[in-house]
């Protein structure tokens, strides 16, 4: 069936779904509890029973984070040759501190906040260019049991859809390329995926659980004066969740993105994924679809994006687990050029405590196109990663 009579049927799905859905940015994970892109358990409760209670005045304020540190060698990093470095901004999981609060306001319902900044471990300096204290989540929002409205800087519908069917769960993000390709604006100056779109400034998202079912939407103001649409971006997606299984699919439109300069990189871009996850006992499985189209109006600037990629794991007891995944990119540019990456990655977990991991990685990439980092030439990339994290 062509993918964009798929589309075009996601499409009309999606808009019917948008209307009864809204997201929540509370997080319920394994012991202790952390946040991976402001994710959520589908089994979370998104408000009390009804009370008589008016102002009743309990409330909760939870600090956590989780420290990274480890070393990454890599073959072919530029025509330079390999490079050895510290990956100080966290390669299992990405280094983050965060506070988030709730407070019971009667009638089953609560308000609540969320705020979670990143760092890098080997400096003490945020992780971003742009020196955004809470760059990864800065949001308020309040909940019930119709489900949750959230406001402020929050991690994206198809962020947190995709976490449902990645076989890592959003662990070494800095290599696995679908945090960037969730981001849906890659182009030749960075050709797997820009990070900062993996969340939305100044956006309104909505969470509801109906069942097994939990629907979202979301719309972020592009705050450009004369124009209601440009920078602007509106999502609706859903998870659903029964037993072993869960699948789920996300639909994006972003306006025109106003570049450094004024520059509008493209004139309209659309985003769809879908995936599905299975788990039996220590194992599981996971795979899925990112496609991304654009109306480019820059040469050079991609036009299309697809990311396919399918992998399992296997918890050999409650210490060790190993996950091994094929990712798989290709790049259409409008000049015509074509780029494809094809990324294997097996990483091995073993847990010192609740708290705090060892791990291991390796990896293959081979590279080809114009994202090349040896320019004109193949690149096959190997790398090796050891480090340790620690939740708190």
């Amino acid at each position: 069936m062509p993918i964009v009579f798929i589309k075009s049927i996601m499409k009309k799905v999606f808009v019917l779904t948008g209307l009864t859905s809204l997201l929540m940015t509370q997080v319920y994970a394994a012991t202790p509890t952390m946040t991976i892109y402001g994710t959520f358990d589908n089994e979370a409760p998104k408000g009390q029973a009804p009370t008589l209670e008016i102002n009743p005045s309990n409330s909760s304020i939870t600090l956590y984070g989780t420290i990274d540190a480890g070393i990454r060698n890599v073959t072919n990093a530029s025509a330079a040759g390999s490079k050895l470095s510290m990956s100080s901004n966290g390669q299992y999981y990405n280094n983050r501190f965060g506070v988030r609060g709730e407070e019971d306001i009667g009638g089953g319902m609560n308000a609540h906040y969320h705020l979670e900044m990143g760092f890098n471990s080997g400096t003490g300096e945020l992780d971003n260019a742009e020196n955004r204290f809470f760059n990864r989540i800065s949001a308020v929002g309040i909940a019930g049991p119709l489900g949750s409205i959230d406001l402020g800087r929050q991690p994206s519908v198809a962020c947190k859809v995709v976490h449902a069917y990645d076989p890592f769960s959003y662990r070494y993000v800095q290599l696995i390329p679908l945090a960037g390709a969730v981001s849906g604006n890659a182009d030749a100056d960075n050709p797997f995926g820009k990070l900062g779109g993996t969340r939305f400034s100044n956006a309104a998202q909505h969470i509801g659980k109906f069942g097994n079912i939990t629907t979202m939407a979301e719309y972020s103001f592009g705050e450009v004066s004369g124009s209601s649409r440009a920078n602007s971006a509106k999502a609706v997606g859903f998870v659903y969740r029964s037993g072993a299984y869960a699948f789920g699919s996300a639909f994006t439109k972003q306006q025109p993105n106003i570049a450094t300069g004024g520059a509008v990189e493209y004139a309209d871009q659309e985003q769809l994924t879908f995936g599905a996850s299975w788990k039996s006992g220590p194992w599981r499985f996971a795979g899925g679809h990112i496609g991304t189209d654009s109306e480019s109006t820059r040469l050079g600037t991609l036009r299309q994006a697809h990311n396919n990629w399918f992998g399992g794991s296997y918890d050999f007891n409650s210490t060790v687990s190993m996950t091994a995944a094929l990712y798989k990119t290709k790049l259409g540019a409008v000049s015509g050029a074509i780029a494809r990456r094809d990324f294997l990655i097996i990483g091995a977990t073993y847990a010192l405590s609740t708290r705090t991991n060892l791990y291991a990685s390796a990896d293959r990439a081979n590279i080809a196109g114009f994202a090349s980092p040896i320019p004109g030439k193949q690149a096959r990339q190997t790398g090796i990663s050891l480090g340790i994290n620690h939740m708190f």
